[in-house]
């Protein structure tokens, strides 16, 4: 559903995803832990670029939603003229006896010289993968819904006119259609009496029960939860992770991003810690929990369990 290849991000010269990779198959309820400052939510909010990655990928469904990055597709660099030079010199050289080195060595450089002497075969090449996989990031959003910490509902619009809204603006829907769903998602949540209520009138767990099902009423393929219980009052956290494990049940792919740790460990398929912007350690929910492998994972746990 969701590839994230090599993410690094920076904002100015704070860096605060160093290189993250991972796979969210279908069907996959992946959660990120971590501490507050490790990377967590900046990663889930690059998977549907509301954070565009400084280098590397994100692809959904076979589809790219970032521009291309040349140090992931060797395959580019290789046509150049501009690597074969440079890696037939290192191997006259004898810098290394490994051949993976000396193409890893040649790669960047190969790619820096590229870039700069702007080589007609490299942009072409580029230019062409680019054209063959990148989708439009709006196109892309629809199959992903996301879910924000301060529930980021539209505090001018009713609740059903917020259900409403991206359906019909997209049109997707009729507004009889829009309608129709937005009233059976309502009562799914037990929360039809509110349909023309606005946000300012409702309890924080009403709020975010009410944005997770508008995230719901785009029919997404995937839903990403950013902290979604950790601007409520701890009363409210439970309507609202039951919620989440209802959808989890249904076979809903997700990738939540919590300090819920009984929830990571009941709801997740794989859980990823992350530390000072990198994957520190993954494993299903019983593997990390009960035999972290990471010392820096022990450590988090012990504090937080």
């Amino acid at each position: 559903m969701i590839s994230v290849r090599n993410i690094y991000k920076s904002f100015g010269d704070l860096k605060v995803l160093k290189g993250v990779s991972t796979e969210i198959q279908q069907g996959e309820r992946v959660v990120i832990i971590g501490p507050s400052g490790s990377g967590k939510s900046t990663m889930l909010r690059c998977m549907n670029l509301l954070e565009e990655p400084t280098y590397g990928e994100v692809w959904v469904e076979n589809s790219l939603l970032t521009p291309i990055d040349p140090y992931l597709h060797f395959d580019v660099i290789k046509l150049s003229n501009t690597y074969k030079s440079l890696f037939s010199q290192l191997v006259a050289e004898g810098k290394s006896e490994d051949v993976a080195e000396n193409e890893a060595i040649a790669k960047i450089k190969a790619d820096d010289l590229l870039k700069k002497n702007e080589g007609k075969e490299y942009k072409l090449a580029i230019k062409s993968l680019e054209k063959e996989n990148r989708i439009d990031i709006n196109l892309a959003r629809q199959n992903m819904g996301m879910v924000f910490q301060h529930f980021n509902l539209f505090n001018n619009l009713t609740v059903i006119q917020n259900l409403m809204l991206a359906p019909v603006e997209l049109k997707l829907k009729t507004k009889e259609e829009a309608e129709a769903e937005a009233m059976k998602l309502l009562k799914r949540i037990g929360l039809e009496d509110k349909r023309d209520e606005y946000p300012s009138k409702l309890s924080g767990g009403q709020k975010q029960r009410i944005a997770i099902v508008r995230a719901l009423a785009m029919n997404p393929k995937v839903m990403l939860f950013d902290e979604p219980t950790s601007a409520l009052d701890p009363e409210m956290v439970g309507e609202v992770l039951d919620l989440i494990k209802e959808l989890a049940n249904e076979g809903m792919t997700m990738v939540i991003v919590t300090h819920e740790m009984g929830f990571a460990r009941e709801v997740g398929t794989r859980v990823l810690f992350m530390d000072e912007g990198i994957i520190a350690e993954e494993g299903t929910p019983s593997q990390l929990f009960d035999n972290p492998q990471n010392e820096r994972t022990q450590r988090f746990l012990k504090a937080v369990l």
